[in-house]
């Protein structure tokens, strides 16, 4: 089979646990990959803010908020975002949950973080404002995100917690997204639907990528397409649906090698 995509996930996949990667590696294995005609992005839970942020020198090609916006070269092709109705319930919801140590919300410029929170660091928010009720946010929300990073509620927990928030909330989707965290999406969005739009949009097929991922919200996307991989440090959960685990963690570069040894780079 010869693969025309590669699509990754970022927090526990490309980064190690520090948040750092090779970036020079990175751009030369992304430059050998075109030169074999196979187009590489970045298929992540994080904002399309964030994203474009941090690796928009690199890359132009980005499913983001776990498949709720998808960019193809630069242009948006995709949006599904919370009806505001859901929004409120969810945010009364949560006030019945363990104390979450941040909340936030994905809007369309910048992430939208409740007044209660303005002491806690966001490093990895690079646009933010902070507001104290809902109505003072007037773009569509993407994703709410639910974490617990500081009380580090046990990953059998934290997943039950999701699978009440899909029972109690049929119009949308919570998965666990790594460190701690829950993402809580619209009813149907998932990597593998969103990178499913950006292959069709592109004139390939699903058999055609190769996917990587370490946690819940990547079973779907390494579930659906032609080679689905595991990070050695993967969930479980994720390490049985794949096809294959790298040899190595996130830790050892386990990505790149990867890659890097499937296209001979």
């Amino acid at each position: 089979m010869h693969y025309r995509y590669v699509a990754v996930d970022i927090d526990g996949t490309l980064l190690d646990d520090h948040d750092r990667y090779d970036q020079v590696r990175l751009a030369k294995d992304i430059c050998a990959l075109r030169r074999q005609n196979v187009t590489f992005l970045i298929a992540s839970g994080n904002s399309l803010d964030a994203l474009q942020t941090q690796f928009g020198k690199l890359v132009n090609n980005f499913v983001a908020e776990n498949g709720g916006r998808v960019v193809v070269a630069e242009h948006e092709i995709r949006g599904v975002a919370h009806r505001p109705e859901t929004l409120a319930k969810l945010l009364d919801y949560i006030h019945c949950l363990p104390q979450p140590d941040l909340l936030s919300l994905s809007a369309a410029s910048q992430t939208m973080i409740p007044q209660k929170f303005a002491s806690v660091p966001v490093p990895y928010y690079p646009h933010h404002a902070y507001f104290k009720r809902l109505v003072e946010i007037r773009e569509p929300v993407y994703n709410v995100n639910v974490n617990w990073y500081q009380r580090q509620l046990p990953l059998d927990q934290i997943q039950q917690i999701a699978r009440t928030i899909n029972w109690t909330f049929p119009e949308v989707n919570a998965t666990y997204s790594g460190t701690y965290g829950i993402d809580i999406l619209p009813h149907g969005v998932n990597k593998a639907r969103g990178l499913r739009k950006f292959v069709q949009y592109t004139g390939g097929s699903m058999d055609q990528v190769v996917a990587v991922g370490d946690t819940s919200n990547d079973v779907e996307m390494v579930s659906a397409v032609g080679l689905g991989l595991a990070m050695r440090n993967a969930t479980p959960d994720l390490q049985s649906a794949a096809a294959a685990v790298t040899i190595a963690d996130n830790n050892h570069a386990g990505l790149l090698r990867a890659i890097e040894a499937l296209f001979s780079l």
